[in-house]
Order: structure tokens, then sequence, then C-alpha cells
């Protein structure tokens, strides 16, 4: 993604901003096709040695040749030409090319309350998709090279019926999958046990552990805990709460354990973790 006049990135703090207001029409409709890059060669890199991301915007990439990974929070996928990749605005993440090749693709960046209202009622969610090798967001793409309102309206209703498409093309989930997901939609103070755990997915214990290991590699409690201290890291940078705060937000019984359990994920304390992103983010 290059540097235009709409879409800032960041080196410093792996931050994209979108820097440029959404003109009225798309604001009423809804939605926003901001730009799009076909034939895109993602970086071959060791993903493992890069640092995470997040976006300001919504993202969707269309792999169609190569092979990929996905990193989102502690969750590596591989990624194969037909997949897409969907990432929300502020979730962090990463994606590149593995095995020795390259990630080619299409991808689109856009925002709006009808996706965020889809995100909120946990339609729509940051992750690997399958599309299928038709190179679909191509029309998307050159829709948005027109500063018209037809073409801006185009672009907005083949999105739409995009995003659908793939949501359908996702709706059947694994049991794993889905226990995930009600842990991610739980109170942010909550805590499962893993009995609770177990007896959600109709499972022994010892056979939920294994699962999770498999699955994600962590036993349910370390999966848990990096789920919370993720969300608390990207909550310390977008509210203005104390540390003390965020602790109690995400279900700690005090700061310093909180504090403790955040630098032995992050390598840092919480407090310098946000001294430093907001930095970086001030010096833009």
């Amino acid at each position: 993604m290059n540097n235009d006049k709409k879409i800032e990135i960041n080196q410093n703090v792996n931050f994209h901003r979108l820097i440029e207001d959404m003109p009225a029409l798309p604001r009423e409709y809804g939605l926003w096709v901001i730009d799009g890059t076909e034939n895109f060669v993602e970086k071959l890199i060791d993903i493992d040695q890069c640092k995470d991301r997040r976006f300001e915007f919504y993202s969707l990439s269309h792999m169609f040749a190569g092979r990929g990974k996905l990193r989102i929070g502690m969750n590596t996928v591989d990624v194969l030409p037909g997949d897409c990749v969907l990432i929300c605005p502020g979730d962090w993440h990463y994606y590149c090319g593995s095995n020795n090749e390259y990630y080619v693709e299409d991808s689109i960046r856009f925002v709006g309350r009808l996706p965020d209202t889809l995100r909120r009622n946990g339609i729509l969610r940051s992750g690997k998709y399958h599309l299928g090798k038709i190179r679909e967001l191509l029309p998307l793409i050159a829709s948005t090279q027109s500063k018209s309102k037809d073409a801006w309206l185009k672009s907005a209703i083949l999105l739409q019926s995009l995003l659908w498409k793939l949501i359908e093309n996702n709706r059947k989930s694994s049991p794993m999958e889905t226990l995930l997901e009600t842990i991610r939609n739980a109170p942010k103070n909550y805590w499962w046990s893993v009995n609770e755990l177990a007896e959600l997915r109709g499972i022994s214990p010892g056979r939920l552990r294994r699962e999770f290991l498999k699955h994600t590699g962590m036993l349910p409690k370390n999966y848990l805990e990096n789920f919370k201290l993720h969300q608390a890291a990207y909550e310390m940078l977008t509210k203005n709460l104390s540390v003390t705060q965020t602790a109690m937000e995400f279900g700690y019984m005090d700061r310093y354990h909180f504090s403790r359990r955040f630098k032995n994920l992050f390598g840092v304390s919480p407090e310098n973790y946000r001294k430093s992103h907001t930095a970086g983010q001030n010096q833009n």
C-alpha cells in the first residue's frame, strides 16, 4: 500500500492512518471505498520477525497467487490462492508471503457505518475468508479511479454485495472457532474457567486443553490472558484510562498484577507502552 493523499503509514509504530475525510455522498450512503491496488506483491519475509500493525480503516486483500501467512493476535494461519484477508480498524495483525513464495494480491480499503454496524453485531470480523479464484476486487478497484457520483455509488453497492458473499461463504465455523468467538464476545472482565469452556464445548477438560494446543498453540488460560492483554494494549492507546482503570476493566484485581503480566507479554510496562506509541503517533 503506497503512501498517498488518503492514507498515511507511520513506520515507527506500524499504524496506518486515514487522513482524508469521507466525501458527503459516501457518508450519506454509509460506505466509502477509499482506494484499491491490483497485482500488489507482498514482501517475502519471516512473519515471526515482524511487528504487528493496525489500520484506521477496513482492508480487504484477495490473494490470487503465491502463498501467505496471516497473524491476528496470537493465532497464525496459512493463506492460499482464493483466500481473502479482512482486517478491521484497530485490530493488530500482520500478513505476508511464506514458504519462499510471494503474496500476490488485489486489495481495497474502505470505511463507513455499514461495516461498523456489521462488526458491532459480530457479523464481520478480522480474519481469513474464502472468496475463490475469480478476481472480484478488480471492478471495485476500477470504480475508485473515477471521482463521479455514479462511480462512488457503484463501488459501494459492489462492495456491499461482496461483503455479504464473504459472510455467507464462511457461515459454518468449526466447534473450536465457535468457542473462541464466545470467549471474544464475553464481557472484558470475565475470566472463563477451563471447566466452563469444556462444558460449553461438550468435552472433558483434558480434551479441551489438547484441542486448544492444536488449534491455537496455547493452553486455554494462556490464550484467554493473551487475548485480554492485547485488547487492553489497544484500549490504552484509544481510551483515556489510567493503568488501574484498565486493569479493573479487564478483571485484574490490582494494577501491579496487571502490569507484571503486561510486561511479561510485551516486554515493557503499560506506562512505557503507551508513551512509546503515543510519541510515535504525535510525530505525524
